[in-house]
């Protein structure tokens, strides 16, 4: 079995094609945000395979490699929420105050929602012991399925309707600046490429 960390090539290896994401320079608030999002759907290919092999075992010890590539993979995901809270300090709240976009309360709602999972994951990985194992297993599946799809949903989301329209609804590269500065004062992700 694998070792996972934020840091391995699986993770940090990504190839964005996308003319939106080339406009930006490469310090661009928004771009950062973009290339989490690629770690991000990463982790979910990895959570995607680990569930998928943990489910042709029959018992606690025979999983215990994969159990603990999961509780690594569940614990980056649990770390994605400084991506959210930069997304929500720097640009959402000023789209909202200009009032001509109002994201705000779906994405924050998508952001509750996904945290909920991130820790009903987190719970059932490290309650393996006080459930039997069909019961874990059936929870883990359903629990994964269910992040794995939302995540992918909301980044669709994020990445075609809500970042081109905070680039168009906020023009000033000096406002991006100031952005980028807020950003690095609430700090990136672990596995943020370029911000190790």
């Amino acid at each position: 079995m694998n070792k996972y960390n934020c840091l391995a090539p699986i993770f940090q290896e990504f190839n964005i094609d996308s003319e939106f994401y080339n406009s930006l320079s490469k310090k661009h608030v928004i771009r950062t945000l973009m290339e989490e999002h690629q770690v991000i759907l990463n982790f979910c290919k990895v959570l995607e395979k680990l569930t998928k092999d943990i489910k042709k075992k029959t018992s606690i010890n025979d999983s215990k490699e994969i159990l603990k590539d999961l509780q690594l993979v569940s614990g980056h995901l649990l770390r994605t929420e400084k991506h959210h809270i930069r997304e929500e300090y720097t640009f959402i709240r000023r789209l909202v105050s200009m009032a001509e976009f109002d994201p705000s309360q779906e994405i924050r709602r998508q952001h509750d929602n996904l945290g909920i999972l991130k820790r009903k994951l987190e719970r059932n990985l490290y309650g393996i012991y006080t459930n039997s194992f069909d019961e874990f297993q059936k929870d883990l599946q359903s629990v994964s399925r269910k992040l794995i799809k939302d995540l992918k949903k909301h980044i669709d989301i994020e990445e075609n309707i809500l970042y081109p329209q905070a680039v168009k609804l906020i023009p000033d590269k000096s406002r991006w600046k100031m952005m980028r500065k807020e950003s690095v004062n609430i700090g990136y992700c672990c596995f943020t490429p370029g911000k190790q």
